[in-house]
């Protein structure tokens, strides 16, 4: 086994803090520092693309790295049979890009090939070659600003696309561009995967982002994923990305709900950021 890989950011999905998704992103900022992260993920949308200078000066205030993550809608769906809807995701994308660029993000992960949640009723394959063909044109944009394009994995309720690392590694074949990377969360591979180190591996050095979270979506640790298999797997590929606690532990309130957190998920919402924070960096070889 490789030597591992020390020193990997540790940070936390901003929404974890948040109540609804149009809310301010940086005004939570401060609550990532208290708790122990050095980075937060936040999420690009029509409201707040341009705000910059919003979002860095919060950070740069606690000491923060960030993360971008985007999602595309039913009118920037680049897998779409409509061309001008497909254009307007692939400018859409570009957008979140030169943001992600400005903000000094490593990537700009999230659901980047299609919609969440929406399920075609004919044939799904040429949704992905669609989809793969418009990655193509927006890989090239992600190589001119020196950001990765990540494709998050979802599992099968939340996306038909890719639920795989083997589809995934097919997709990207067919982009066919090393400036897109794959970004897997061990919540959605817990249900897709059979073997979840084998999965990290497989990913090879297209591993671009990787999100933490228990098998039920509570906090690492909580569950029953084997975090030292995950920790040789992660050590093996060498991987020195990014390691962002993503769960939406509150289901009284909007990003809770739309993510079906129908019971809490957690208790002790600070202190038990804290203790991932912790956790992450004991078992993952975070910083």
């Amino acid at each position: 086994m490789n030597e591992p890989q020390a020193g990997r950011l540790v940070g936390i999905e901003i929404f974890y803090f948040m109540d609804r998704w149009s809310d301010d992103q940086a005004a939570h900022f401060h609550l990532a520092r208290q708790c122990g992260y050095d980075a937060v993920e936040i999420s690009l949308m029509p409201h707040n693309i341009e705000d910059v200078s919003g979002f860095r000066g919060e950070a740069e205030e606690h000491g923060l790295s960030i993360a971008c993550s985007t999602g595309l809608s039913e009118a920037t769906d680049i897998s779409h049979p409509d061309p001008v809807v497909r254009r307007a995701g692939v400018e859409y994308l570009k957008r979140c890009l030169d943001t992600a660029a400005a903000l000094e993000s490593p990537i700009l992960g999230g659901v980047t090939y299609a919609p969440w949640f929406v399920f075609p009723d004919d044939d799904l394959e040429p949704y992905r070659h669609r989809s793969a063909e418009s990655l193509q044109e927006v890989a090239k944009a992600a190589d001119a600003v020196g950001v990765d394009l990540c494709v998050e994995l979802l599992n099968r309720f939340e996306s038909h696309m890719i639920n795989t690392v083997d589809q995934a590694n097919s997709f990207l074949d067919e982009i066919g561009h090393p400036s897109v990377k794959i970004e897997l969360d061990t919540f959605h591979m817990n249900m897709e995967e059979t073997d979840l180190a084998a999965a990290i591996r497989d990913a090879g050095g297209r591993l671009g982002h990787f999100q933490c979270a228990a098998s039920n979506r509570a906090m690492p640790g909580k569950g029953h994923i084997d975090w030292n298999a995950i920790a040789m797997a992660l050590d093996d590929i060498n991987y020195s990305g990014w390691l962002v606690v993503e769960t939406f532990p509150n289901p009284s309130v909007e990003t809770g709900r739309s993510t079906h957190a129908w019971r809490p998920l957690v208790s002790d919402p600070i202190g038990e950021a804290a203790e991932a924070a912790a956790f992450l960096r004991d078992r993952l070889g975070g910083a």
